[in-house]
């Protein structure tokens, strides 16, 4: 049996990301930011040295545009100069928003970096000592590549192992731009032991067994719906099969917490679940620092108070006081109040007013689930029929309760005014 090979596959670094839609007031989190993708590329590197490997793939994305930045293109340039001088070797592909076409300042790559050809799927060998496998992928000429590339790749039948690398949306992701599409039974198709993909930025196992495929994801979260661990993967392949250890390199973490105030009665209460979150938070980063995003949701004595003036600001101020005074940071980003007014359904249900037989009403299609879902079915019906899809929810009781407390919110601030 041959040696086992060890590398380290990641993807979409990039580098010189903006952070768009975010309140970075203090230096510290605004300087973090700007840098952290550069880090981060670091922090690749440094699993590469300290763990020894062969090589390292890079999936595509490295940088963040076409036009890339003579920043960027220097720092990417010194980072794969530490590589070299390790004697580790890099295997990289262009990605969308860095193809082939894009501007470039002509900043030359050390010669352990091998970039893959964007005309064809191109075929390459490496071997250190007993260690052997061979190397296929196919760099983006454009940016908007729309065709399946997967269905190009075919291993040689000589390959001990084969890697592919791709730069691709397998499965049609509707999140992501559908460039390079293609399916998982095309990469199966192509008899690759281990596929190192790039594009989507959540790190994910597609599949595995006799062909093992991963998303590297990004090694950065570039803006708040990219939340949790951000990384690279460490992945020893043999004859029987891959192994993989996932390696985070995020300087910063996103976090969101929805907080349930039902229970919380005063601001001094919510300050210190508010708190609280923030610990929780950053003991989940496992020690880096968070940028973190609140909601409060949920009926509350205390939202009366929230919609006082003033408060929810002095209040975001303080919790981002408490955050930043610890070690590592986190950033409380904003405090959403999606709190609604306390309603006690109980005291509703006797009461001769509107509001009760509103509640009564509505317990007695809770009561009957065939006649909710009658007439939820009645109401949203022909919103289904107009769309060509089917809009009309599952669950119609979770509808008729929230139908409910939602009229009840708006007749009680009617009777209050």
């Amino acid at each position: 049996m041959a040696q086992a090979v060890r590398f380290i596959h990641s993807a979409d670094f990039h580098l010189d990301a903006p952070f768009k839609g975010v309140d970075a007031t203090d230096e510290r989190v605004r300087k973090a930011l700007v840098e952290s993708t550069y880090r981060a590329m670091d922090a690749v590197v440094d699993a590469c040295i300290e763990r020894s490997v062969d090589f390292l793939v890079i999936a595509g994305d490295a940088y963040n545009s076409r036009d890339k930045s003579v920043r960027a293109q220097f720092a990417f340039q010194r980072a794969m100069q530490r590589l070299a001088e390790a004697d580790i070797r890099v295997y990289l592909v262009w990605g969308n928003h860095d193809p082939a076409d894009g501007w470039s300042a002509g900043i030359t790559l050390p010669d352990n970096v091998h970039v893959f050809s964007s005309r064809e799927v191109e075929r390459v060998p490496f071997e250190r000592g007993d260690a052997r496998c061979t190397l296929y992928g196919r760099s983006f000429r454009k940016a908007a590549e729309t065709g399946n590339l997967a269905r190009e790749f075919v291993r040689d039948t000589s390959d001990t192992l084969a890697i592919g690398v791709l730069h691709a949306n397998v499965g049609g992701r509707l999140d992501y731009d559908d460039y390079a599409p293609c399916s998982a039974e095309d990469l199966k198709a192509a008899r690759m032991d281990y596929w190192a993909l790039g594009h989507i930025h959540k790190p994910e196992e597609l599949f595995t067994g006799a062909v093992t495929a991963r998303y590297a994801g990004c090694t950065q979260g570039l803006d708040p719906t990219q939340t949790g661990p951000r990384g690279c993967w460490e992945v020893t392949l043999d004859e029987r099969g891959a192994r993989t250890e996932f390696i985070p390199t995020a300087t910063a973490v996103w976090a969101v917490r929805k907080i349930d105030a039902a229970e919380i009665a005063t601001i001094e209460e919510l300050h210190t679940v508010l708190a609280e979150t923030c610990e929780d938070a950053a003991r989940a980063a496992g020690g880096s620092p968070v940028v973190l995003r609140m909601e409060l949701e949920g009926r509350s004595e205390v939202h009366s108070e929230l919609a006082r003036t003033g408060v929810m600001s002095d209040l975001l101020s303080e919790v981002r006081a408490d955050g930043m005074s610890g070690e590592p940071w986190v950033w409380v980003d904003r405090v959403r109040d999606r709190t609604r007014p306390a309603i006690d359904l109980e005291v509703l249900r006797s009461s001769e007013e509107f509001a009760g037989d509103l509640v009564r009403m509505a317990d007695e299609l809770l009561a009957d689930p065939a006649s909710a879902a009658s007439l939820v079915e009645e109401i949203l019906g022909p919103f289904s029929d107009r769309a060509g899809s089917d809009l009309t929810p599952k669950d119609a009781a979770s509808v008729i309760a929230a139908a409910r407390d939602l009229a009840l919110d708006r007749l009680l601030a009617e009777e209050d005014r």
